[in-house]
């Protein structure tokens, strides 16, 4: 039962780009930090640190720092990427990061480690707890953004990802591909029966 019920919050999970000004309860907060808490990391480091931002001062600072990497991001960006941005309404105006009720931005210490791969399934752990919450997400990966300062995060620490937080306003189902075309079986190319 247990089992359905994680996979259940993982098909449901969705990416929102934007939200509602609807107010997240601090105990949701509390639940979504304390998945991350919880993931396994690289010889138990828990290389991690997370910044609950609410103040809509330091919301604004971020989404300034945030665009002006972007459009830097965006003018050396080519090929299929650009192309997939275009389609998607993806550019550097980054708005959900002040219309979120709440921010969390994640911060890694490189040198630990499995340092990256510990500090995406802590992500995934609060991404999954959002949508437990009734709340959607976006694991937003500033491109280059200098967060640190910003929030006083101390080095060695680095910004992974910000995740917006609250009610979405129009989320968008993305297509999945089939289980055939992600996994083989025994071999490469033998696709996996999708049962």
């Amino acid at each position: 039962m247990e089992e359905r019920q994680i996979l259940e919050a993982i098909r449901n999970r969705q990416s929102a780009r934007s939200f509602s000004s609807g107010r997240v309860a601090d105990g949701a907060v509390r639940r979504i930090l304390d998945a991350a808490r919880h993931a396994p990391s690289g010889a138990n480091r828990q290389p991690w640190h997370m910044v609950v931002v609410k103040d809509a001062r330091v919301k604004r600072d971020i989404r300034e720092l945030c665009e002006e990497a972007e459009r830097h991001h965006h003018e050396c960006v080519a090929g299929d990427i650009r192309a997939w941005y275009a389609a998607h309404g993806i550019s550097a105006e980054k708005p959900f990061l002040e219309q979120a009720p709440v921010l969390i931005a994640t911060f890694v210490d490189p040198q630990a480690p499995y340092a990256i791969p510990s500090i995406w399934i802590a992500i995934t752990h609060m991404l999954l707890q959002a949508a437990e919450e009734g709340l959607y997400s976006l694991p937003y990966t500033p491109s280059g953004a200098r967060l640190a300062p910003l929030l006083g995060v101390p080095a060695p620490y680095r910004i992974t990802a910000v995740l917006p937080i609250g009610e979405a306003d129009a989320p968008v189902r993305q297509p999945r591909r089939p289980l055939s075309a992600i996994a083989s079986l025994n071999r490469f190319g033998t696709p996996f029966p999708e049962g």
